[in-house]
This record gives structure tokens, sequence and C-alpha cells, in this order.
């Protein structure tokens, strides 16, 4: 199991990161502390220039990079995918060929973990689905083709309070397993996900037994107020989550998916050395088993 931890592209000008690094090399700092695996956001406003400069900074210091394009609310949106004029196509495709990139630097595949589709409450969610769906064919397929080192993935949503105004595909374990068996494509578990969808709404923290083999990545993190926060608050059952997964042959990454500033919150470095150690003490253990 590989330890990897969400970070921007431009950490280095980030006065977050200034504040939680302080003088300190973060990637070195990240190195030192046994992560191996980056993963970073991406939108429609991205420079990929700054992204390609990133890929090769992380890559040759010797990370794995996975990329995680987040199009709520914005053009590209897999809701659009049939009638936005090749936004979405265009997109994406650029942020495949950048994980391409960087699979060819890494000498590893490169996961690139999309949201399904995200529309207004009002929207048919059948057609959501469905969107999805044909977003996700197409972009399995343009991979094939263009981008081979490269695996396309969707993720456990978080599901809307009822009051707010939006709805998104894949926030159910039963909608996601239907989206993955459909598209042909793998899943993302996002452990913070399952559990305010279970606190929230009661739904079941625990995937079903046939979406497990389809797990190849994995986001970690805790709750406070809300979630995406470090490994110190005892909330999330991360551990023991995780431990169902690894049964069933799990050894990919775990992302321990938690913004700089909620670091800085919760006590700065010593709460990020906090959440990665016991992440490899998890991993530790079930290696001298």
């Amino acid at each position: 199991m590989n330890i990897g931890i969400k970070l921007d592209i431009g950490f280095s000008e980030n006065e977050s990161y200034r504040q939680l690094f302080g003088t300190r090399n973060p990637l070195s700092l990240l190195r030192d502390l046994g992560v191996r695996a980056l993963e970073t956001a991406v939108d429609t406003g991205t420079d990929f220039d700054a992204l390609g400069n990133y890929i090769r900074a992380c890559t040759a210091a010797g990370f794995h990079v996975s990329l995680h394009p987040y199009t709520e609310r914005m053009p590209g949106n897999p809701s659009r995918f049939s009638r936005d004029g090749g936004r979405c196509r265009q997109f994406h495709a650029k942020v495949f060929s950048a994980a391409e990139d960087a699979a060819e630097r890494q000498g590893r595949p490169a996961i690139v973990n999309v949201h399904g589709a995200a529309g207004p409450r009002e929207d048919d969610r059948d057609v959501l689905l469905i969107e999805s769906i044909r977003f996700f064919t197409w972009a399995r397929e343009w991979c094939a083709e263009n981008a081979p080192h490269v695996n396309v993935i969707t993720e456990l949503q978080f599901r809307p309070y009822p009051d707010e105004a939006i709805q998104r595909i894949g926030d159910d374990y039963a909608e996601l397993l239907d989206l993955v068996k459909r598209a042909e494509i793998d899943a993302c578990w996002d452990l913070g996900h399952a559990y305010m969808n279970a606190r929230r709404f009661e739904l079941s923290m625990e995937p079903p037994a046939e979406l497990l083999p389809r797990i190849v990545h994995i986001h970690c993190h805790d709750v406070k107020d809300i979630d995406h926060h470090p490994l110190v608050y005892a909330r999330v059952p991360w551990d023991r989550l995780l431990e169902s997964v690894v049964e069933h042959g799990f050894d990919k990454t775990v992302i321990l998916e938690v913004p700089a500033g909620n670091f800085l919150q919760a006590g700065g470095l010593d709460a990020l050395m906090q959440s990665i150690e016991k992440l490899a003490a998890f991993a530790g253990e079930r290696l001298r088993r």
C-alpha cells in the first residue's frame, strides 16, 4: 500500500503551504516521511504549462502523480457531455494527456479520478447517469487509443444536503457500482464521503462485496465539522474501512486528501506527520502479517 497526499500545483507559492512547511522543502520532507504519491486537483482554469512543470518536478523527486479533475458547476462537467459542443471532451483530453506524461515519467500507470455528473436538483437523474456512462465510456476508449498508461476512474460522491440545489451521480454505492459496471471502469473509495453519507442519511459505510474488487484508489480523511481533515479527530473509522478492502487484495495508493489549511487548523505540520504515521503504521502492520 502506497501512502499519498493531496498537493496543489502552486504549492511553493501558496501561503498556506508556506505556513505548513516553513523553510523545509515540501517534496523532500514528504519523501522522508514515507509519502510516495501525490494527487493534485485540476479544473477548467488550470494552467497546463504549470501542471506540466509540476508533474516534471514531482516525478523527478520520485513521486507517483495522479490527477483529480473537478468540474462541478463548471463548463466541462460530464452532465453536459452530449450537448456542450465538445468542451467536456477537450478539457478532459488535456487532463488525460498530462496524466500520460506523468505515467511515462514515473514508469507506472497514472490515475485520473473524475467525479460523475453533477447537475441541478430538477434535472432528470436518469439522464445524468446516462451522460456519466457516456462520458466514462468515451474517456476509457480515448485513453486506450491516446493515453494507454492512464486509468480513468470515478469516485464515491458526497451526497448533497436536502436543501442543496444540486445532485451528484455516484453518491451511493448502488449507483456507483452501476456506473462502474456499465462504463467498464474502476472506482475510488472516499472514506470521508462514506462516513458523512452514513452519518447524515443512515447509509451503509461499507461498500457491497461486488464493488470491493473495483476499488483501485482511496481517499482517506477525518471529519471535524465537515470532511477533509487530518486523521486526528477519531471520527471516521478509516482503519476498519481500509481493512475491509485490504482483505480483498487492495495494494494500491491511499491519498491523504486534506487541504493545507485544514492541517494548519489541526496543529500544522504535527497534524500532517501524525496522519502519515498512522497510515504508515497501518500499512506496516499489514506487511507483518
